[in-house]
């Protein structure tokens, strides 16, 4: 032990003594990593440069190292950003595609479903024509078929009874006797405008010329109640009101030979009127303010009421306002 720290002694006096311009290297591999290409070109060692000059140059070697890593890592930062900027670029555009894709399906979509709507509207409309040409067409053959059952009932109960009555009528008669009664009144006819010169049918003298006895010597025929298919709604409530049983007769209504004085009083409508004649009031009997009319003295169109008062009248002033002034007594104390 004494042999060795003697020798460590002895080594540490033998080096040579440090100058305060010169600096010392234990890791000899590390400086010439550094600074290795300094001795190369000449320049001195660095035990003969000075401290100032070395920490200069380890400045700037550190300095343009800095930058260059500074510059690496822009790069790299403007690299990362521009990748982001990518992904972002290829992420929105991969969306705004997704979403024209989705709109574009939406609206063919519903352009498909209007489509549907509109054909749906126009097969419901399709049905529904059909339907009413159908009730339409039904309505119409029924109705035809209800017409032509009221004409044929009409035909056989009404037309036909009346035409068999007056065939049967026509028969009875002969036509010799009924030629020679149109010859007679045709004679008669012409002896009287020989006569007259002229003949109006709206004076009509009986005992000179009737031209109407061959109207009354018509045929005629009587028949007896006839249910009438085109009236028989009417026929039914008639019946059902008790107005007509078997013979339809109009409203009872009051003779006219009873309507005289001393006849209509001994009627219900003279009872009627004497009852209501009686129950009203006398002419002179006092009228209530609510039933009494003002409108007489307000018709008068050409004279008309002027002056101060009557404006007062229509427009009256407005109250005023009367100002009192109190006195005030002094009290002396």
């Amino acid at each position: 032990m004494t042999t060795g720290r003697g020798s460590t002694m002895a080594a540490e006096m033998n080096r040579p003594k440090e100058f305060p311009g010169q600096i010392r290297v234990t890791n000899e591999n590390l400086w010439i990593s550094l600074f290795g290409g300094e001795e190369e070109e000449g320049q001195a060692s660095p035990q003969s440069r000075s401290q100032r000059q070395v920490r200069g140059g380890y400045l700037k070697k550190k300095h343009a190292k800095e930058a260059q890593e500074k510059i690496v890592e822009e790069g790299m930062i403007r690299t990362k950003r521009f990748m982001q900027h990518k992904e972002n670029a290829d992420r929105q555009m991969n969306e705004n595609s997704r979403k024209v894709k989705e709109k574009v399906a939406e609206i063919a979509r519903k352009k498909e479903d209007n489509y549907r709507s509109l054909r749906k509207d126009l097969l419901q409309g399709n049905d529904l024509a059909s339907d009413v040409g159908r009730y339409l067409l039904n309505h119409h053959t029924a109705q035809r078929a209800k017409v032509k059952k009221q004409y044929d009932t009409w035909n056989e109960e009404i037309y036909g009874t009346i035409a068999t009555k007056i065939h049967t009528e026509l028969d009875s008669r002969s036509y010799k006797h009924m030629h020679q009664e149109k010859l007679k009144h045709y004679d008669k006819f012409l002896a009287v405008t020989n006569a007259k010169g002229s003949v109006f049918r709206d004076i009509i003298i009986e005992s000179e010329y009737d031209p109407l006895i061959p109207n009354r010597n018509s045929v005629k025929v009587q028949t007896e109640v006839l249910k009438d298919p085109i009236k028989r709604s009417v026929q039914r409530t008639l019946e059902e009101k008790g107005l007509s049983k078997d013979v339809i007769r109009p409203r009872e209504t009051l003779n006219v030979l009873e309507w005289a004085t001393g006849k209509i009083e001994a009627t219900p409508h003279g009872f009627f009127a004497k009852m209501m004649s009686e129950n009203r009031k006398p002419a002179n009997a006092t009228k209530s303010k609510t039933m009494e009319s003002r409108v007489a003295n307000c018709l008068d169109q050409y004279n008309i009421a002027r002056g101060r008062a009557e404006l007062d009248k229509e427009f009256p002033q407005g109250k005023k306002t009367k100002h009192t002034q109190k006195k005030e007594k002094l009290v002396l104390s």
